[in-house]
């Protein structure tokens, strides 16, 4: 793992107070249950858009079922890694780069009783020994990743070390970032400091990555419109219900997060930072 990386991410404010995790299970009771309902808890652990479409989505496009082994890259409080494992008894191994929301993952997992189907690992796939992960490398049939590459500048190298987990044949699923128009400062400022992002890559750029890596059948599915109203609605609900939210967190939480939510919809609502799906196959004849 790199600590650098794991340390540095918590300039972004998404990233701190994880606490609110615990303070939700609390306040919904869901802890007294003998199992925890991994699709409630989703409502909690899961800080991409759109909630569970995105892994229904994800297993229909990758058939995934039983047999299938997938590497979900970035994977938080392991709630896509818990939801994709429920919805098709897939086998997921989740990655995360910062340790204590690795930790809680794996609590969450354990509560879920899905530890037999998701297994967590603390790592990152940019200096990862990529072997160590599942049985090795071309082992999986899937990685999936939800709002997590756009912090990761080395879009080539991520790629290419995708590629190298999936067996021939096997496809990614992302939902990322892309730049759709140049950047003014204040935006470039507000990605680096906020997001944890910098250059981001146009679509024409990601799509050379992906070939240039291996990938063929590509579908960069811009979906900027819906994401754009999606952070909108979100800062709004979220300040219409400050003093609900401020009961269970306190205000510190509430101000962290109002600041990340408001510099997200501002840079959506600026028109030039971009929403893309991408789904794409690691060619049968491919050798990395």
């Amino acid at each position: 793992m790199s600590d650098d990386v794991g340390t540095a991410i918590k300039t972004m404010k998404l990233y701190t107070h994880i606490e609110r995790i615990e303070n939700e299970l609390k306040e919904r009771e869901m802890l007294k249950a003998d199992v925890v309902d991994p699709i409630a808890l989703s409502e909690i652990d899961s800080m991409h858009y759109f909630g569970n479409k995105a892994m229904e989505d994800a297993v229909v496009s990758m058939n995934l079922d039983s047999s299938s082994k997938v590497l979900d890259v970035g994977s938080g409080f392991g709630g896509p890694a818990r939801v994709l494992s429920v919805l098709s008894k897939c086998t997921t191994t989740a990655l995360e780069v910062q340790s204590d929301i690795d930790e809680m993952a794996k609590f969450l997992t354990k509560r879920c009783n899905l530890d037999h189907l998701v297994k967590h690992e603390v790592g990152d796939i940019m200096t990862l020994d990529l072997g160590s992960l599942g049985t090795g490398l071309s082992s999986f049939d899937g990685v999936v990743s939800f709002m997590v590459f756009l912090h990761i500048p080395d879009k080539a190298a991520l790629l290419k070390n995708c590629a190298q987990m999936l067996k021939p044949g096997g496809a990614i699923f992302i939902e990322d970032y892309f730049c759709r128009s140049p950047f003014t400062d204040s935006e470039v400022d507000a990605l680096a400091n906020d997001v944890f992002c910098s250059d981001l890559p146009t679509q024409e750029e990601y799509i050379q990555h992906l070939q240039k890596s291996g990938f063929q059948n590509i579908q960069f599915i811009d979906i900027s419109s819906e994401w754009t109203s999606y952070v909108t609605t979100r800062a709004e609900q979220f300040v219409a219900n400050r003093s609900n939210f401020e009961k269970v967190h306190g205000e510190p939480t509430y101000l962290s997060l109002l600041h990340f939510y408001t510099s997200v919809k501002k840079l959506f609502q600026g028109g030039n930072l971009g929403g893309t799906r991408i789904i794409a196959e690691k060619k049968t004849d491919q050798i990395l």
